[in-house]
């Protein structure tokens, strides 16, 4: 803070101070010079470093419709003996899009069609933008959309789950301004953000704009805490829209019907929403950049460019960033370099090149599948030969969720980026960013859609493993979800060790986050049955099938006579006598025969009864 000149505070927020500063070296004095600084309260030195580290990636954001942070830092203030975490940030005085709503409130005045489609297409190209680079926003509002003139806006004040989580400053922050929750998705209130939570905030406000003249403010935040729990009440609002002869009223219902489910998962994509002929004037209206094809450089030139070694490709690589053809070029002579070379440092320096081409040219096959080849075999070799240096920024396991994202079909490329991802969570840093990023709702996506293939299968079922089996997920619906797509896959491929191995391994984990229903008891404890009968000479398999077991009858005694009844006894039994040198699993088995022991008096004896 010593660099900056404080020159006016403003209202404190519920996450901490926010001051109007300008540079003291600069001298300045303008109202141009100024900048904001939120000066939000952490909690320790700990909470501080996290929010901080998970920020610091929102400086390389660049979006002409996004205000971005300028710089971001850590300080102490002696006078509250608090620790703040500041955001430094661009400042404007001038309007935003809530004062545009509301003075088209006071006036019950419908707001003119082109001035909505033209706001609205700049903040969905941004929107999109973000969650192509898988960032989530966690706050949009009318208020964090600034007007810097009649015709261009910014969307501002980008947040992270860290700042997220204090659920007592979220408290204070709803007593005193209601508002501001209120554009926050049904899940987001349980402190569970996703990509489909700025989705909802998104339709909220243009289910606000439509709506406005019409509707006072606390008749519209009545309506917006109502639709979280009361579909209906979407219905019905967007009936009055109808007859209240709101421009564009037929594709306005269309967008905000996708946009406003109650559940997250069943919300478009942004990249779903820019289909839709609504959205599609909104963007035509803001004048979205149009892309300008260049001619392609001649073969000749590209292959001249690209002689030398590795320095030199990635020179030319990063200086070419606009030319497809010598990034193509560029990947395909980095692939014959890997191949003949065995030294992994420079291989992961190649890492940070390759993510951001894939990230800067997610519409082109041709370089998704030269990059994804590439990375694939930098990330296999250092997994084989040194698994410690696996690669654990956050912007690779980004850029292999957009190939996932933008490429839904495509199995070549599914195949390499689920094994990827596999590669990469059993990094630490990279798995809990894994569990943060939606990653859960792709697995069950690619289950569902490529259960046949079986490199997939594999992957999918190690990489839910390993994100599930030590974490704390507090929304739990897409691993419920996972439960239905593993058994039809044990169903269908139960005589196959490799999947059955891998599925009982999941379903064990599975079991112990408490998502196993008590109408798949049954059907969970048949299939784990009859893959110990059928792999019995998979120690692997048979172990996890064993704790999926035990884990279930901790659960419910009720499957015990179930268990029983498929002569569990002599199959635990013939594991003491087969697997002598498996500690674990004998420990296990020897458990598991007291356990039974002791529920056989008690099923004789119902049977006597009977």
């Amino acid at each position: 803070m010593e660099k900056y000149k404080i020159v006016q505070t403003l209202k404190q927020g519920a996450l901490g101070k926010n001051v109007v500063v300008i540079e003291k070296h600069k001298q300045q004095t303008t109202k141009t010079g100024r900048l904001l600084i939120k000066k939000v309260s952490c909690i320790d030195e700990q909470h501080a470093n996290d929010a901080l580290e998970e920020m610091l990636p929102l400086l390389k954001l660049q979006h002409l419709n996004i205000s971005t942070y300028k710089e971001l830092f850590i300080t102490w203030s002696s006078q509250t003996s608090s620790l703040f975490l500041c955001l430094v940030m661009r400042y404007s005085k001038k309007g935003s899009l809530n004062d545009l709503i509301e003075t088209h409130r006071d006036l019950k005045k419908k707001m003119d069609l082109m001035l909505m489609q033209k706001f609205l297409g700049q903040v969905l190209d941004a929107v999109e933008y973000l969650h192509r680079m898988n960032v989530i926003h966690r706050n949009i509002k009318p208020s964090n959309i600034i007007l810097i003139d009649e015709s261009y806006c910014m969307l501002e004040d980008l947040s992270v789950q860290t700042l997220m989580l204090d659920e007592a400053k979220w408290n204070i922050r709803a007593i005193e301004d209601p508002m501001h929750k209120s554009w926050m998705a049904p899940e987001a209130l349980e402190f569970i953000f996703s990509l489909k939570s700025d989705i909802w905030s998104l339709g909220c406000i243009i289910l606000d704009m439509a709506t406005c003249s019409f509707m006072n403010k606390l008749e519209a935040l009545a309506l917006r805490v109502a639709i979280r729990s009361h579909s209906k009440k979407l219905v019905k609002t967007l009936e009055k829209i109808r007859k209240r002869e709101i421009e564009k009223a037929n594709d306005i219902s269309d967008v905000l019907i996708e946009m406003l489910h109650i559940k997250a998962e069943d919300r478009m994509s942004t990249k779903d929403l820019m289909k839709l002929p609504f959205v599609k004037d909104c963007l035509l209206a803001s004048g979205k950049p149009v892309v300008i094809i260049k001619k392609p450089l001649p073969t000749s030139v590209t292959e001249t460019l690209l002689q030398g070694g590795l320095p030199s490709v990635l020179e030319v690589m990063n200086c070419f960033l606009d030319r497809p053809e010598v990034q193509v070029k560029a990947l395909e002579q980095l692939l014959a370099l890997v191949d003949q070379d065995k030294d992994l440092p420079w291989l992961l320096d190649m890492v940070e090149s390759v993510t951001s081409i894939i990230l800067s040219h997610q519409n082109i096959l041709e370089i998704q599948m030269c990059a994804c080849k590439l990375l694939y075999k930098i990330l296999s070799k250092a997994f084989i030969n040194h698994p410690d240096n696996v690669p654990s920024e956050k912007y690779v396991a980004d850029a292999l969720l957009s190939i996932l994202r933008n490429y839904p079909t495509d199995e070549e490329l599914l195949s390499m980026v689920c094994q990827m991802l596999m590669i990469i969570s059993t990094n630490e840093d990279s798995m809990e960013h894994l569990q943060n990023i939606d990653t859960f709702y792709d697995i069950n996506q690619c289950l569902n859609n490529f259960s046949h293939n079986k490199e997939i299968s594999l992957s999918c079922l190690g990489l839910l493993w390993s994100l599930t089996v030590n974490a704390a997920l507090p929304d739990k619906t897409p691993l419920k979800e996972a439960v239905n797509l593993i058994l039809k896959i044990l169903d269908i491929y139960l005589n196959d060790g490799d999947r059955a191995e891998s599925a009982c391994s999941a379903l064990w984990v599975l079991s112990l986050q408490g998502c196993i229903e008590g109408a798949e008891f049954e059907h969970l404890t048949l299939l784990l049955l009859k893959c110990i009968k059928l792999h019995m000479q998979k120690a692997v398999l048979v172990n996890n099938a064993y704790q999926g077991l035990a884990s279930l009858v901790r659960t419910s005694d009720e499957i015990v006579p179930e268990l029983l009844s498929n002569s569990i006894h002599e199959m635990l039994l013939e594991i003491e006598t087969r697997f002598t040198s498996s500690e674990e699993l004998l420990k296990l088995a020897t458990k598991a025969i007291k356990k039974m022991n002791e529920f056989l008096p008690k099923i004789k004896s119902e049977k006597t009864r009977e």
